[in-house]
């Protein structure tokens, strides 16, 4: 069991900084992708039957050949929604792409998105250590708590029972 949990932390650490490492060289090459003066445009899509992560994979298939003119894209399962941050004014043809994967994506909207260079210079995501210790300390009184409350429970059946007896 112990070294179960070693090797889990060991595992999860390394993610971490691979994942910190894999962020940080995205920013920067999305940093690289954001026009001289930091505008770009914005296009919300509605897919109604969107409804599995193999779906999702699908329309992130289908985004791949409009790399260049796409900066970020991000799918909602949940809600249906995928948001495209690109380039040009016109987004026709992803549309129309979308559409052919019989999912019922629909635009709903698209407008310019302005995000300043000194806003999209993003400082990497503090180390998940702190939540981590967090998320143990609760795990640890929460299992304090059940703990202590056996035992108060176990008390109070003896006190009963003592009562009993003495009232025999």
């Amino acid at each position: 069991m112990a070294l179960e949990q070693q090797d889990n932390q060991i595992t999860e650490r390394t993610k971490q900084s691979e994942k910190i490492g894999r962020t940080q060289d995205t920013l920067a090459s999305q940093l690289e992708l954001i026009a001289p003066d930091g505008s770009m445009y914005v296009s919300y899509y509605y897919i109604p039957q969107m409804n599995s992560v193999v779906e999702a994979q699908r329309v992130r298939k289908a985004l791949i050949p409009f790399a260049a003119i796409l900066v970020e894209h991000n799918i909602d399962l949940e809600v249906r929604h995928l948001t495209l941050y690109h380039h040009d004014d016109s987004i026709d043809e992803v549309t129309s792409v979308l559409q052919a994967l019989n999912l019922g994506a629909e635009l709903q909207q698209t407008m310019s998105h302005y995000e300043p260079l000194e806003l999209a210079n993003f400082k990497p995501p503090q180390s998940d250590e702190s939540s981590n210790k967090q998320e143990r300390v609760g795990f640890y009184l929460k299992a304090a708590q059940k703990f202590l409350y056996v035992v108060l429970e176990k008390c109070r059946q003896w006190i009963k029972a003592l009562r009993s007896e003495k009232d025999k």
